[in-house]
């Protein structure tokens, strides 16, 4: 034994002999790096995502890359209204309305552009509530009735007409055109509508009605000789909610 050598064999305290990278047999080695901190000879692309200090990273294999700095800021500033972009436009809600409730009033051709469903959602809605009031809950007869008749309408537009309406600007006017029943199933609240004063009102409603909704179809399609031959389903259609109203 050499002197000033306290393990001149290198031998490990525990009796593992030594390797020649300077480790020894009993201690477990980095799968990935050796003792002398050289990286291993496995391929990089068994290896998954490799990260640096710069804030970026590389998908090894794939070839994805990304950067942790955006190149362009969001303008926040230009962004339109979030009513805007649910397709909420209360100008628009607010100029169907009116051509309902002001029968004189000249209807714009482009009025049907915008297929607005937020409008008749709410007027449903308002007349289930109103039948609510009066002790009838009648809200599964009135989604039901709107979504067959707007159903029914449609096929017939596009049978009669070369052009047709599609099924979301069907439920727009005839849900706009609830309000008159809107208007007797809140008067029922406070009255009692099964005598002669229910019927003069009903058959007004249903005419004020049906003449509002061939009125907007017309102004979107040009009926010309079709006009009475679409007024008489929608006539039967707003029968339907009166006497769900009435009774």
């Amino acid at each position: 034994m050499m002197r000033g050598s306290t393990n001149p064999l290198n031998i490990d305290p525990e009796g593992s002999p030594a390797r020649p990278n300077g480790g020894f047999y009993g201690q477990q080695e980095d799968p990935w790096y050796s003792n002398s901190g050289q990286e291993s000879p496995a391929s990089d692309n068994s290896r998954g995502p490799s990260f640096d200090y710069s804030g970026s990273f590389n998908m090894m294999g794939s070839g994805m890359q990304a950067d942790s700095t955006l190149t362009s800021e969001v303008d926040y500033e230009n962004e339109p209204p979030l009513l805007e972009e649910l397709g909420i436009h209360f100008d628009h809600i607010w100029a169907k309305t009116q051509a309902v409730l002001i029968p004189t009033k000249q209807i714009n051709a482009h009025i049907l552009d915008d297929a607005d469903l937020a409008g008749p959602l709410c007027f449903c809605l308002l007349l289930g509530s109103c039948l609510l009031l009066s002790g009838k809950v009648q809200f599964g007869y009135v989604y039901g009735f709107s979504v067959f008749g707007c159903l029914a309408l449609q096929c017939i537009l596009n049978l009669i007409h070369p052009t047709g309406l599609d099924f979301w600007r069907t439920c727009s006017v005839l849900g706009y055109c609830l309000l008159p029943v809107i208007g007797l199933a809140a008067l029922g609240i406070v009255l009692p509508l099964k005598g002669l004063l229910g019927l003069i009102l009903s058959a007004f409603v249903i005419a004020w009605s049906t003449f509002a909704a061939t009125r907007l179809i017309d102004a979107k399609l040009s009926l010309t000789e079709l006009y009475w031959l679409v007024a008489y389903p929608v006539m039967l259609l707003y029968a339907c909610f009166v006497i769900i109203t009435i009774f």
